[in-house]
């Protein structure tokens, strides 16, 4: 096999293996999904499959980057022996194809759980707005209570 023909391989096997990235992203939006879901919000796993799906897009992007570079490499080469490589670029055009239908599926995903967790933060904002309402108003009970008592003391003084 020549120089191209390996190159092309190294095409085909890094799309195989961004589609597998791919997979597991989408799996890990559908988990995430399911948190998002559950009646009381995880955060601790829905931090862990954040992390999981940063290292796993971090990696395809490095998959991008070698592909670009590597068909950059031998594009000329490609053009010119086309009817050679017929069979393995239509490999190649249709893990590209299969690799954009996964893509298009994890951003639906993501958008479903884009708008459950602005379900969840408008609770919480909810949730703190009360909270911050309660102190507040617990505060300006303590300080009318505490001046209060040094007025009541002053005019207990006074009577004496």
């Amino acid at each position: 096999m020549n120089e191209t023909g390996m190159y092309v391989g190294i095409l085909s096997d890094s799309l195989k293996r961004k589609k597998a990235y791919l997979d597991e992203i989408a799996e890990l939006t559908v988990k995430q999904g399911e948190l998002a879901a559950q009646d009381k919000f995880d955060e601790e796993a829905f931090g862990e499959t954040v992390d999981k799906k940063e290292t796993l897009i971090n990696n395809i992007n490095e998959i991008d980057k070698g592909f670009t570079s590597v068909y950059d490499r031998i594009r000329e080469n490609l053009l010119q022996e086309k009817d050679i490589y017929k069979v393995e670029l239509k490999n190649i055009q249709a893990l590209i194809n299969s690799c954009m239908d996964k893509g298009n599926e994890i951003e639906v995903l993501e958008e479903r759980n884009r708008q459950k967790l602005e379900v969840i933060f408008a609770g919480e904002r909810k949730n703190l707005r009360q909270v911050k309402n309660s102190r507040s108003v617990a505060n300006r009970y303590y300080k009318t209570m505490a001046n209060g008592m040094v007025n009541d003391a002053m005019l207990y003084d006074r009577k004496k």
